[in-house]
């Protein structure tokens, strides 16, 4: 799994900064659609989005639903409130542990029932996007985000979608902390994704169901 050539989401968000730091695109202005973007850095829309998160993360960028994603300042008071600008630990994390079940669980449903063959796809590169980051735990959080949030887009549900996506702060901790906390390599954990990959294109949902929510984490939830 070894492989020293920079991520192409990598790629994409220094480009992206290079651009927002010499002025091509200034605060407040729309950045290019996703599609756009992906013609513009010759990327799968998988590595686009990858690194939207990441600018977003670093509060380079703001985004909104349905509308768009928009250049803003870097500051503190850019930053969301509370929960979202802090490490998901205790209480919280349990929380956001059942919310996830809640919502993934229905998306995986819908999910093999209403997929396109383009969700398929996109599912797909989320999985070579893990595979391709090696040991790398931050690179691999952010293709696992970019995975189960494909399969939550193919549930062609709008409501689960923004649900999940308008807590995407909190959805990158909760990944960071079981990164953290899990003694798998990411070797191990792509495999893992890899069966879920598998038993979805194969309309399993149950055994997707079983498997999706880290054993791991499940059984050593008392912790928090």
């Amino acid at each position: 799994m070894n492989d020293d050539r920079l991520p192409l989401s990598e790629e994409v968000f220094n480009q992206i900064v290079v651009r927002i730091s010499e002025g091509d695109w200034v605060e407040g202005e729309k950045l290019p659609s996703e599609s756009q973007l992906c013609e513009m850095f010759h990327v799968s829309r998988i590595s686009v989005r990858a690194a939207l998160q990441k600018l977003k993360g670093q509060g380079l960028i703001t985004t909104k639903p349905g509308v768009g994603s928009f250049v803003c300042r870097p500051e503190k008071d850019n930053e969301p409130d509370g929960l979202l600008t802090q490490q998901i630990a205790g209480e919280a994390f349990r929380e956001f542990f059942e919310f996830r079940q809640a919502i993934e669980f229905k998306a995986i449903e819908l999910f093999v029932i209403h997929a396109t063959k383009n969700d398929e796809e996109e599912l797909k590169k989320a999985l070579d996007g893990m595979f391709a980051c090696g040991e790398d735990r931050e690179q691999f959080a952010i293709y696992d985000r970019a995975f189960h949030m494909a399969i939550i887009r193919g549930s062609k549900n709008s409501f689960l979608y923004n649900a999940m996506e308008n807590l995407e702060p909190i959805h990158r901790s909760y990944l960071a902390e079981v990164g953290r906390v899990t003694k798998k390599t990411n070797a191990q954990r792509y495999k893992e994704h890899k069966k879920l990959y598998e038993m979805l294109m194969k309309k399993k949902p149950g055994i997707v169901k079983e498997r999706i929510l880290d054993p791991d984490m499940c059984c050593d939830l008392s912790k928090y």
